[in-house]
């Protein structure tokens, strides 16, 4: 890494104490300091869940240092040697420069957006990131993006930055917690670094991968996974945090289908384009932020400098927007544990939505399968356990087969605008009924 003339950068954090940009890490800092990565500030990390939790009004800026310090704790740890710990840290401290606003919610709006391509894309074609990052190596984008396509070499390096046991998940789950307020974030971080390795796992040019051993480390594994149930069932998936997020998708949905036909309100024009498929600039992705598309909603629904005058014109957009800004939030049936039931009532759910609002009632329901799951290994993500008594080397997944944690336990709910609450109520009560008289 070239020497720098830059100084010394210290964060106080909230959670892991002093996050510092010296020595060796100092050069880094220079990233701090482009529009990309400052526009993270106006990307809140938990979405809608400051609805419920009044604390969690925290930044991807913050959790964006906070994993680069993990990944800083790692490298030291397992003694990562050039270019690869930089390319480690400095993934880290980008993995999530591509998030859209509200967190994963903007990408249940519009699906092919990706966070992980707009990183890569910011990564290489925005001008002043590429300039700085060329600066610190003169391959340093490249590099990076073959994180984001999982043909980064070592394998085990970029488990590090993506996988099921990555340093975004060891920093979000101490720091949604601490905001939150919820005490179900807890594990014991230094353990786990205590018990990561990199040994031989597989045949052929990559053999090393990121392994735990089984004697030093599992129960501080295990806490973790559980924390990270823990924390969906109560906080990501709390029934007013998905009510609003539900609202939110509604609203820009409806958005994007006027859009298309060149009919949407003004305040989003950006936003018009991902919905008609016109490829984004950097620049103008740049602009999609929390705040921008809190302006938007505020003038959609009257509430903007020109009061009623500047609502959007549709009737939908408008209300959905003036119950959003305003927390008129949509209520929650539970309609037990069990995703089929989804498909057995949503004609008689529909039929009594329509009744009240017409052709725009899909936009005022929606049935919810809110999945808890505290390991789910995708292809590439896999972790490896060593020294286990029984097996050996074994995958970490194969291990939690037999716990809670290794299987998705569901949340089925109706979730609704209120004028619809007495109508549907008695359709939930008779699924939860049906569902205490059928024998196990």
């Amino acid at each position: 890494m070239p020497q720098s003339n830059l100084a010394d950068r210290v964060f106080r954090d909230p959670v892991h104490g002093l996050i510092e940009f010296v020595g060796e890490n100092r050069p880094l800092a220079a990233i701090l300091d482009t529009r990309a990565f400052q526009r993270l500030r106006r990307v809140k990390q938990m979405g809608f869940a400051w609805q419920v939790y009044s604390g969690a009004e925290h930044s991807r800026f913050g959790h964006a240092l906070g994993a680069f310090h993990v990944a800083s704790l790692v490298v030291e740890r397992l003694g990562l040697e050039e270019p690869v710990r930089m390319h480690v840290k400095a993934a880290a401290l980008l993995h999530d420069v591509g998030h859209g606003p509200f967190s994963h919610t903007w990408e249940q709006v519009f699906p092919s957006f990706d966070h992980e391509e707009w990183g890569a894309r910011i990564i290489t074609e925005d001008e002043e990131m590429a300039a700085v990052l060329r600066g610190l190596a003169p391959d340093l984008p490249e590099a990076l993006s073959r994180f984001t396509n999982k043909t980064y070499k070592p394998t085990f390096a970029r488990k590090l930055v993506s996988s099921q046991l990555d340093v975004d998940r060891l920093d979000y789950l101490l720091r949604d917690g601490h905001y939150s307020g919820a005490g179900y974030a807890t594990y014991d971080l230094e353990w786990i670094l205590h018990a990561l390795r990199i040994e031989d796992v597989h045949k052929g040019d990559d053999p090393e991968d990121l392994v735990i051993d089984y004697r030093r480390g599992m129960y501080a594994v295990e806490q973790y996974l559980f924390a990270r149930t823990y924390m969906y069932a109560q906080v990501y998936h709390h029934k007013a945090v998905r009510a609003a997020e539900r609202m939110f998708i509604k609203l820009l949905s409806r958005f994007s289908e006027l859009a298309i036909h060149g009919e949407e309100p003004e305040g989003l024009a950006v936003a018009a384009k991902l919905a008609r498929g016109e490829r984004l600039s950097t620049s103008e992705f740049l602009f999609l932020e929390d705040y921008s598309l809190y302006s938007a909603i505020d003038r959609w629904a009257g509430l903007g400098a020109n009061g009623a005058l500047g609502a959007a014109k549709d009737p939908v957009i408008r209300d959905l927007a003036d119950r959003l800004v305003r927390r008129r939030l949509f209520k929650t049936l539970d309609l037990g544990d069990d995703p089929s039931v989804i498909e057995q009532v949503r004609g008689e759910v529909h039929q009594v939505a329509e009744s009240t609002f017409g052709d725009a009632a899909s936009s005022y329901y929606y049935l919810d399968n809110a999945e808890q799951i505290g390991y789910s290994a995708h292809s590439g993500e896999e972790l490896y356990v060593v020294g286990h008594p029984r097996y050996g080397t074994v995958t970490l997944g194969r291990l939690l087969e037999d716990l809670p944690l290794g299987r998705p336990v569901s949340t089925v709910r109706l979730v609704c605008a209120p004028e619809l609450v007495g109508s549907l109520r008695p359709i939930a009560e008779s699924l939860r009924d049906h569902s205490r008289d059928t024998p196990e």
